[in-house]
């Protein structure tokens, strides 16, 4: 991992973990992961002007009510962007998977990600500077699970419906220094 990406993650660190010192109470931990997504106007902009495109297309070839079908064709894409350039998630150790649901508007999908030894290692110092006393695990799920999340009121202003993201599963795995974790999502209107 290069020193500029480094620096980006360890940034976002700073800002999150002081922010809400990963707290749920007041609506904290959501609120410091919202502000970090609206946090560049120009990034959230680039991100609709990538999104917002590909939903018209798809919109006046297949119609507003096919969003599962176009979550599996577009999802892989619009989570990464989202994971890595509205948030520092590295891209090359990001997997990202979507497919359909049950119906035409639930969707299904996996984010896998790979937190290298400096990343863990900023996660551990941070947490050391804001004295959160959180096990690094937990700090690794919050942090990837609640950048999945706050995806939410920017999906659905494209969707132009309210869509949430919502997760179902976690698992990790340990790989040499890595930390590696995989989400399970659900996506859901309402």
């Amino acid at each position: 991992m290069d020193d500029a990406n480094l620096n980006r993650f360890e940034e976002f660190l700073d800002r999150v973990i002081g922010e809400s010192r990963l707290e749920l109470e007041g609506g904290k931990l959501m609120k410091a992961f919202l502000n970090e997504s609206e946090r560049s106007e120009y990034v959230l902009n680039e991100f609709f002007g990538a999104f917002k495109p590909r939903w018209n297309f798809w919109k006046r070839k297949k119609g507003s009510h096919q969003i599962s079908p176009f979550i599996e064709d577009q999802g892989k894409y619009i989570l990464k962007i989202w994971l890595t350039f509205v948030f520092p998630f590295n891209y090359t150790r990001l997997v990202v998977d979507a497919e359909k649901g049950g119906s035409l508007v639930d969707a299904n999908g996996l984010v896998g990600y790979a937190y290298t030894a400096k990343e863990r290692q900023a996660i551990q110092q941070i947490c050391q500077k804001y004295q959160v006393d959180l096990p690094e695990r937990e700090v690794a799920r919050i942090l990837i699970t609640n950048a999945i999340k706050s995806m939410d009121p920017s999906i659905s202003k494209v969707l132009e419906t309210n869509y949430r993201l919502f997760i179902d599963k976690i698992d990790f795995f340990d790989k040499d220094d890595a930390l590696a974790i995989k989400v399970a999502f659900v996506g859901r209107i309402g």
